[in-house]
């Protein structure tokens, strides 16, 4: 039901509109594992996007879902399917990004915020050192807002 509801908070914001600003651009979870891998607080297994999906989803972590609070975030790590990881192929760089959708939900007036986060290393672990930052490409909206951090690497 949640990931419905998830469904339609998004579809109302694509065609509603962008809703009110939230406050800071997102940042990418430093801590998230790369390539769909599971962990204590990452959770990718049970995805919510069938198998021949692209993007996998696993079911969101949800914050704030109480009776008192004014706002509903829903965060997720999507990752690439591992059959389009694979088509891309071994690249000399690594991509982390977060997007933030937020809008006022009209049903409850609660503010709700749509938060995923990406961690993609096409070196597939065959990378020389920490690499080489390249300048984020940031997106600030208003309700919309997303940052994308590329790593060049030695392979």
């Amino acid at each position: 039901m949640r990931v419905i509801a998830v469904a339609a908070a998004f579809v109302a914001v694509v065609l509603g509109g962008i809703g009110p600003a939230a406050a800071a651009p997102p940042s990418p979870d430093p801590a998230q594992p790369a390539n769909g891998q599971s962990a204590p607080g990452y959770r990718t297994e049970r995805t919510v996007t069938p198998p021949l999906s692209p993007i996998q989803v696993p079911p969101p972590i949800v914050t704030g879902g109480d009776a008192r609070s004014r706002t509903v975030v829903y965060r997720a790590y999507p990752f690439l399917a591992d059959w389009l990881h694979r088509a891309i192929g071994r690249q000399p760089w690594e991509i982390r990004g977060a997007a933030r959708i937020s809008f006022l939900n009209p049903a409850d007036g609660k503010t709700v915020v749509i938060n995923p986060n990406g961690h993609c290393d096409f070196t597939d672990g065959h990378h020389v050192g920490r690499g080489r930052a390249l300048a984020p490409i940031v997106v600030d909206a208003g309700g919309f807002a997303v940052r994308i951090e590329p790593r060049a690497h030695r392979v």
